[in-house]
Formats: structure tokens, C-alpha cells, sequence
């Protein structure tokens, strides 16, 4: 949601640099955390997946705090690592989920995703033409606590025991 809209965010905050900036810095926290979900997701599933989700929701919740100060291109950082780990640590809890039918499970979630995406974009565009800008790091946040609550109450079915 906010992803989608982040120029005119980043337009609104004036933190000092430009949009390429903060989504070339987001694009280096999203390599780290891809590195990340591939360290954890076999050993730490969960843990991995509730941690990033929770990261991304108070980078958010930040965002709208610190819009006016550079703190937001370093959380552009974090929040890359999140957007970087968190769909990693989704895929590989779907197919843990199914592992006899690993290709429906792929199939199912990057519907989802995309399901995802386009729902955030809209849900942005409405946010940002009835609220303004400011409304974009209040209600992404919102979604992604929904997210921490979904994943935390998905033990025993979306995480292998294990974790």
C-alpha cells in the first residue's frame, strides 16, 4: 500500500532526499532481507516471519512519526528488509504447509500475493485521494498488524511444528 504510493509520500516527508533515493536504499535492505529468510526459514520459520512482520509494522508506524526527518530513509533500510524476507518466509510456510502438494501451494500463495498487492494499491489510492499522504503510514501499519495476528494464531497449521 504505502510501497505503491511512496513518491508522494517521500514528496509530502521532504526528509532531505529524493524518491530514487529511498527506494534505492530499500532495494539494499530488501537483498539483505531475502539473505535473511534464507538463513532462518528452515531453522526459524515462525520466529523469522513474526519478527519481519512486526519490523515492517513499526517502520511503518515510524514513517508516519518521523516523516519529516531523514530517520525515514533509514527506515526505508529496514522496511526493504522486511519487503526483501517476509514473502521468502510465506512461501516456504505455504508449502510447509502442504508439502504433498508443493506446486498448489505456490500456485495459491502467489495468488494471494498478487491478490494482496492489488487490494494495498487500492486501498492506498483511496486512502491517499480521501486522507492525503498522511493517511498511508496510519492505515499500511494496520494491515501488516492484522498480518503479525494471523501468522501468530497460524502455528499449529501454517508452521511446521518444529518451530
Amino acid at each position: 500500500m504505502l510501497y505503491t504510493y511512496i513518491a508522494p509520500f517521500v514528496q509530502r516527508a521532504e526528509p532531505g532526499v529524493g524518491t530514487g533515493t529511498v527506494l534505492f536504499v530499500f532495494g539494499l535492505g530488501a537483498m539483505g532481507g531475502v539473505w535473511i529468510a534464507g538463513a532462518t526459514a528452515d531453522r526459524r520459520l515462525r520466529t523469522a516471519t513474526l519478527s519481519l512482520l512486526t519490523v515492517a509494522t513499526l517502520c511503518l508506524v515510524s514513517f508516519g512519526l518521523f516523516a519529516h526527518s531523514t530517520v525515514a530513509v533509514l527506515l526505508g533500510f529496514l522496511w526493504g528488509g522486511t519487503h526483501g524476507g517476509i514473502p521468502t518466509l510465506m512461501q516456504t510456510a505455504g508449502v510447509g504447509a502442504a508439502p504433498q502438494d508443493p506446486d498448489t501451494a505456490n500456485s495459491l500463495w502467489a495468488t494471494g500475493w498478487n491478490i494482496g498487492m492489488a487490494g494495498g494499491s487500492l486501498l492506498g489510492g483511496v486512502a491517499l485521494t480521501g486522507a492525503g499522504t498522511g493517511a498511508l503510514s496510519w492505515t499500511a501499519p494496520a494491515l501488516l498488524a492484522a498480518a503479525v495476528l494471523m501468522a501468530a494464531l497460524a502455528r499449529r497449521n501454517g508452521f511446521p511444528p518444529a518451530d
